[in-house]
């Protein structure tokens, strides 16, 4: 099983990225699978009713592809997505990963060689490439700190403690992937340069660019979870560099160094070996 892992913080374009890789037609994007269950509305307090897909479905069970998702699970193991908990990573469901299940399933109903998975978490990254049923390829997805703390800031509130946050979790990331062929992605260049970007990211799996990758939008999507990105009905490309009028001069200052580790050592745009 092929799955490619895009790994990062929240609000660095991952979910465009996500749709992106989507509209290639070898792939398919699950989106956050890490938070499936959450979607389904199973064991969550906050989520009584199953989210809408991305697809237009009102819910994930009326969604064509999740329905054929968990016939497709209930079918091979006998166990339907309720079943199947997304947050096991002790591999307690009868000596099987819950997660590579649920790969199989997609990629069994869909037919395509590579799912993409946009959960970010590096812990999730860490399990899965451990997983012997997985072949799994990270994508480490960067952005300018300025940028993204300033958007993570004005939704969460906060500040210094996003400093903290952007640092550790690629410190945790590039941990991970110390030795372990990956693609770094800059959000900047992703939007400056799509063709360009993705080019760099499906060469090392054997994949070629697809010019439909450009119109993202009008692809078939199925994402679970991710911003509002995915429900856009045009393809349109907007760099969010909105950090040069709303952060202070002081707070661009706490920034730069505050995350002088990242920039430092955070590589360029493109593969990773």
């Amino acid at each position: 099983m092929r799955v490619i892992y895009i790994a990062g913080t929240s609000h660095s374009g991952s979910t465009l990225l996500d749709l992106m890789l989507n509209a290639n037609p070898a792939i398919f994007s699950a989106g956050e699978v890490l938070k499936l269950n959450r979607q389904l509305g199973i064991n969550h307090p906050r989520k009584q009713n199953s989210a809408p897909c991305s697809c237009g479905a009102p819910s994930l069970w009326q969604c064509p592809v999740w329905s054929r998702v968990d016939a497709r699970t209930r079918e091979t193991v006998g166990k339907s997505l309720t079943d199947l908990d997304m947050l096991d990573y002790g591999e307690t469901d009868a000596g099987k990963a819950p997660n590579a299940l649920v790969f199989k399933a997609i990629a069994d109903v869909t037919g395509k060689n590579f799912v993409v998975d946009s959960s970010k978490l590096p812990k999730r990254l860490a399990y899965l490439m451990q997983l012997e049923e997985l072949d799994v390829y990270p994508v480490h997805i960067v952005r300018d700190p300025k940028g993204q703390i300033n958007s993570v800031t004005r939704k969460h509130g906060g500040f210094l403690k996003h400093i903290f946050r952007y640092e550790l979790i690629h410190e945790q990331i590039r941990r991970a992937l110390k030795s372990v062929p990956h693609s770094v992605v800059h959000y900047e260049d992703l939007v400056r340069d799509p063709a360009g970007t993705l080019a760099s990211i499906l060469q090392p799996l054997g994949l070629s660019f697809d010019p439909r990758q450009l119109a993202w939008a009008e692809a078939e999507k199925h994402e679970v979870a991710g911003n509002h990105v995915r429900f856009d009905a045009k393809s349109e490309l907007v760099l969010d560099e909105g950090w040069r009028e709303s952060l202070s001069p002081l707070r661009q200052r706490a920034i730069d160094i505050g995350t002088l580790m990242s920039r430092q050592t955070l590589p360029k745009t493109g593969a990773v070996r």
